[in-house]
């Protein structure tokens, strides 16, 4: 008789496989600026020339949906971003542009921008997020073209998740 290990037992011509998309950063993120940009107020950025690769979240539902769908797409490694690498201050630029009128961008000191947010990004939270904004300072983002084989378009600009969202960043 001829043994298997349990997963050599687990394979089968149907099995299932693994798929992942590991989306680079959210276009999102840029919602939290919402509040300063209503209230007329700078938006706080201690690394202003941090690079991060902006992707849609209408971009990542899409691919996930293509990985579902599409056989072919199973079992594999997707890493989404955005079609640009952007810094901060050219998101606050672009997203200016969209809304149609200046917004000023402050540049803080690390201490500055933990005391600013401390009643909503916990400090271990907020250590990493600048640690990986410093280490991303003036460093362009690598970026793929994962949106656009998994949803046969080009991933959406930054200034597209801008025209969707620009309620958020409005007067009431």
């Amino acid at each position: 008789m001829i043994r298997t290990s349990s997963a050599q037992e687990s394979r089968s011509p149907g099995e299932k496989r693994t798929t992942i998309l590991r989306p680079g950063a959210f276009a999102s993120n840029a919602g939290a600026w919402a509040w300063a940009v209503k209230a007329g107020r700078p938006v706080s950025l201690p690394y202003p020339g941090a690079h991060n690769d902006p992707v849609h979240e209408h971009d990542v539902a899409e691919a996930a949906r293509a990985v579902l769908l599409e056989p072919r797409h199973r079992g594999g490694l997707f890493t989404l971003t955005g079609p640009r690498s952007l810094t901060f201050a050219q998101q606050v630029d672009q997203l200016a542009a969209v809304l149609g009128r200046p917004i000023a961008v402050d540049h803080v000191t690390r201490d500055a921008w933990k005391r600013e947010t401390a009643a909503y990004v916990p400090g271990p939270y907020a250590d990493a997020l600048l640690d990986w904004w410093e280490a991303h300072d003036g460093r362009p983002a690598a970026l793929t073209t994962a949106v656009e084989e998994l949803t046969g378009h080009p991933a959406r600009p930054f200034t597209a998740w801008a025209a969707d969202h620009i309620a958020d960043f409005r007067e009431a």
